[in-house]
């Protein structure tokens, strides 16, 4: 873990946000409205079998945001560091971005091909709170230490910048 991080934790079905029930003031808009900002939308992971066999062809690492709906943390990742590299065409070729909601029960194709679901997922990666960014290789091994919480707001792109370099140099 680096730095501070407020994240948002999961107790059973209710979401509660570590930054306010610490009293922390960091100065962040609400979350916005969903389809507020349709810029802002990943593509949620609905067949990783496929999506990994894809990301081993061009050497591509995953990027999974884990996340939740109404998490503020998880929209600003979203909005301000990953929807931008998807747009932008050199980025958007260095990863296969998907999202998970971790409390969801989403229809999956794992990574072995086997249905499950974005909640088992999660699970499966023991991801209990968000955002979390992991980063797979095509067979959904872990191949860079994932980026938990926010961090530090003003340093986040160079944590993501430094993940998303280790990925991609554990695939060459």
């Amino acid at each position: 873990m680096r730095g501070g991080f407020p994240a948002t934790a999961i107790d059973g079905r209710r979401v509660r946000f570590a930054a306010s029930a610490l009293g922390l003031g960091l100065g962040l808009a609400p979350a916005p409205r969903a389809g507020a900002d349709a810029g802002a939308e990943l593509p949620p992971a609905t067949d990783l079998h496929a999506d990994g066999r894809l990301a081993a062809a061009r050497k591509l690492p995953i990027v999974i945001l884990f996340s939740l709906p109404g998490c503020p943390y998880c929209e600003i990742v979203r909005r301000s560091h990953l929807a931008p590299m998807l747009r932008d065409p050199q980025q958007s070729r260095r990863a296969l971005i998907r999202q998970v909601d971790i409390d969801g029960d989403h229809a999956v194709v794992g990574f072995a091909g086997e249905p499950t679901t974005h909640a088992r997922i999660a699970r499966a990666h023991e991801v209990r709170a968000a955002p979390v960014v992991a980063f797979w290789d095509g067979a959904g091994k872990p191949i860079a230490e994932p980026l938990k919480g926010m961090l530090l707001a003003d340093f986040y792109s160079a944590y993501l910048e430094a993940a998303l370099a280790t990925a991609e140099s554990k695939l060459r």
